[in-house]
């Protein structure tokens, strides 16, 4: 059942206008009702379906107005040398074979970055279907499996965003919130569009992004265009 506050905006609004990005994120942040601080949202419909194989599309971005800072960052990795520079760059957990037997144990991990070294990913594997349902499995498509420990753990820790299409092929991302300006959200979304549109698989023929749509983590969307 939705909310009275929520059926108000529903009536309203004109569902079948498409904003442009000047006149569409003033229009999404007057719909702010919650008791907390919203998320504005990015929701874009792709010509793709499906999560695997090479029509997958997963990713990072680093935004010029950060989301959200101090994620926990855990680094996997049996090079002294690189456990020392993650534990430099300011990685919550570092270590090796030992963490592996932690997740096996406990049936999971609790970190919002998982960043492994390529030599140790052949260690990483086994525990793939425990990290892989809950989207820390290191990748190399979202830059977690690396020899440049440093710089991508202090990126994570900056702000660095991962995204990636769901089986639908709609890719979801909260782009900043209620308290970021027009002009900081609108750089956000056009950062964002971009680094997509870099993903479009070499086979996908025609417009790789179809739709765009913003909202607020309690409202309705509305549909823009850059």
């Amino acid at each position: 059942m939705r909310s009275k506050a929520y059926r108000n905006i529903i009536e309203q609004l004109d569902r079948t206008k498409i904003y442009s990005l000047t006149e569409g994120i003033p229009v999404v942040l007057s719909f702010a009702r919650a008791k907390f601080t919203e998320s504005v949202d990015i929701h874009i419909k792709t010509n793709l379906k499906g999560t695997k194989g090479p029509q997958s599309v997963r990713g990072t971005v680093i935004f010029s107005k950060p989301i959200a800072k101090g994620k926990t960052v855990l680094v996997l990795t049996e090079d002294e040398a690189k456990l020392q520079q993650a534990i430099a760059a300011g990685a919550d957990k570092v270590g090796g074979k030992e963490i592996i037997d932690e997740i096996k144990q406990a049936g999971g991990i609790n970190y919002d970055v998982v960043i492994a070294t390529t030599d140790f990913m052949r260690f990483v594997a086994p525990v793939a279907k425990i990290l892989g349902p809950k989207g820390l499995m290191p990748s190399p498509k979202n830059g977690t499996v690396t020899d440049d420990v440093d710089r991508v753990v202090r990126e994570f820790k900056a702000g660095k965003a991962e995204f990636r299409m769901d089986k639908t092929g709609v890719i979801h991302q909260a782009i900043g919130n209620i308290t970021f300006t027009p002009e900081e959200l609108e750089k956000n979304i056009r950062e964002f569009v971009a680094e997509v549109q870099k993903h479009q698989p070499e086979k996908v023929k025609g417009e790789f992004v179809k739709h765009i749509y913003l909202s607020l983590t309690q409202s309705p969307s509305i549909k823009v265009k850059l």
